[in-house]
């Protein structure tokens, strides 16, 4: 009997010695965590770890409850007190015979915790109670790993994440590491450490900010140069390195420019410009672009003070309110818009003029003989207004300007003609010189090569002509070739 006792003990020691061991090792094994046979997912989740670590102030639970709660073992509704002795209470066991002699020697054959073996699982067994000494264990529903509580009420993490200051030093074995010094040329510029095989292919615009670029044909100044861009001008990025860019221009030039001479946004020459809307509804708007906001729309012949121009695309310009913004180049004109004639104000005879004091002579004229609308009628009116005071915006007797004295003859036979020499210009039929008649108009400019008119006359035949000189205050007579002439113009219908 007592070598059965002995040889049950030697084998209830081996059984422990060997659970034990089962459960020692995998705890020994947690500190390494770095070696090669590590998970990839451990170690993801040890970085993650590391860049947000836990906060023990943090307020909110970072797990679901449902997750807190799916490893926790409910013994509200069991019967068992949790203090009692299980070996004092025969109905802990249902198996158990409750006549059965608990000092009776049992045969190692029949007693299942000598042999090893697992009890077989009774569903209708209730649950143990467990050691409130130890830890309540979660576990994550999703990946089925263990959960470790870090504080009382707080959220638990995942295991992996629990390690020593000393395994997160990452340490990278058989790495190649290398020291990049830039380099400078001979005028303070960086040298392009990347061979221009290795450049970034690219397709950029991109606006030249620096004066006079240089575009070489390697990254490098000492390379040849290819051409100089002004400052300003779009251009495309077609590769990008490490301190130069490849560019194509847009007459289709390639070559490298350093990249600190290109700039995203378009670049502004400073001018100072008087402009004029050339078109309806011109767009005023907030940035140089056609995706950003509209100020407003301008109407025809707007003056715009212009501050800057971009690539001979778009002006930075103000308005005479003081309004700023962006307009398209090609929208606008240098030319200043005409100036409508004013309706004169009649001056009345022997009246002074100015503060020169000078005595309107009036008309005393007798009055013309019209014969019809005809140019001879047109030139015996303009007769009948020779010596009439030079008044300018004038279309009277009292006083009339060169245009007003042609829109007066020609009033006076029911046919209207504009107030302004550079509309006369274009009224009417044009005619050569040879086919010259009595009351056409001679349109002049006196003032040469601009080709604006600026001077009208009525033909009287003979190659002399009636017109109101300014130089001569008065309506005279005047040569057909006393300026450069422009047109010949007819009103009346042969």
């Amino acid at each position: 009997m007592r070598q059965q006792r002995k040889e049950k003990d030697r084998r209830i020691t081996v059984l422990i010695i060997a659970i034990c061991t089962m459960m020692t090792f995998p705890m020994l094994m947690i500190p390494v965590g770095l070696r090669e046979s590590t998970p990839p997912g451990v170690l993801v989740g040890r970085a993650y770890a590391d860049a947000y670590p836990y906060s023990d102030q943090e307020e909110e639970v970072l797990v679901e409850d449902w997750a807190l709660q799916a490893g926790v073992t409910d013994t509200e509704n069991t019967d068992i007190d949790p203090t009692a002795d299980p070996s004092s209470d025969p109905t802990s066991d249902p198996s158990a015979d409750p006549t059965e002699d608990p000092n009776a020697t049992v045969d190692p054959s029949l007693d299942p915790d000598a042999t090893g073996e697992d009890d077989p699982i009774d569903p209708n067994e209730p649950d143990e109670p467990e050691d409130p000494d130890m830890p309540v264990q979660t576990v994550d529903p999703e990946t089925g790993r263990v959960l470790i509580e870090v504080g009382e009420g707080e959220a638990a993490v995942d295991a992996s994440y629990i390690d020593e200051t000393a395994q997160r030093e990452k340490k990278y074995a058989n790495l190649m590491t290398a020291q990049v010094i830039q380099t400078y040329d001979g005028s303070n510029l960086p040298i392009e450490l990347l061979d221009t095989s290795a450049f970034i292919p690219t397709d950029e615009q991109y606006f030249i900010k620096t004066t006079n670029t240089i575009l070489k044909e390697q990254p490098n100044m000492d390379a040849v140069t290819v051409a100089s861009i002004a400052r300003s001008t779009e251009v495309t990025r077609i590769a990008k390195g490490d301190t130069w860019s490849r560019i194509r221009t847009a007459d289709g030039i390639e070559g490298y420019v350093l990249t600190a001479s290109l700039s995203i946004e378009p670049v502004f020459n400073e001018i100072n410009r008087t402009v004029w809307v050339d078109a309806s509804g011109l767009k005023l708007r907030s940035e140089p672009n056609t995706n950003c906001e509209v100020i407003k729309e301008l109407k025809r012949w707007t003056r715009l003070h212009c501050s800057g121009i971009s690539n001979n695309q778009w002006y930075k310009v103000t308005l005479d309110d003081g309004t700023a913004g962006y307009v398209y180049v090609a929208y606008t004109t240098r030319k200043a818009p005409p100036t409508p004639t004013p309706k004169p104000t009649p001056t009345p005879k022997g009246s002074k003029s100015g503060s020169g004091g000078k005595t309107k002579k009036g008309n005393n004229n007798p009055p013309p003989k019209i014969t019809g609308v005809n140019g001879e009628s047109i030139v015996n009116i303009a007769k009948s207004m020779l010596g009439v005071d030079y008044v300018w915006c004038g279309e009277s007797k009292s006083g009339v300007d060169c245009s007003g004295l042609v829109v007066y003859c020609y009033r006076q036979v029911g046919l209207g003609v504009p107030h302004q020499s550079n509309s006369i210009k274009t009224r009417g039929t044009g005619v050569s010189r040879s086919e010259l008649t009595l009351g056409d108009v001679i349109v002049y400019d006196l003032k040469g090569g601009d080709g604006v008119a600026d001077h009208v006359a009525i033909y009287a035949g003979n190659g002399q002509v009636i017109h109101a000189s300014s130089s001569k205050d008065a309506v005279v007579y005047g040569r057909l070739d006393m300026g450069t002439i422009l047109s010949y113009r007819r009103f009346i219908r042969s």
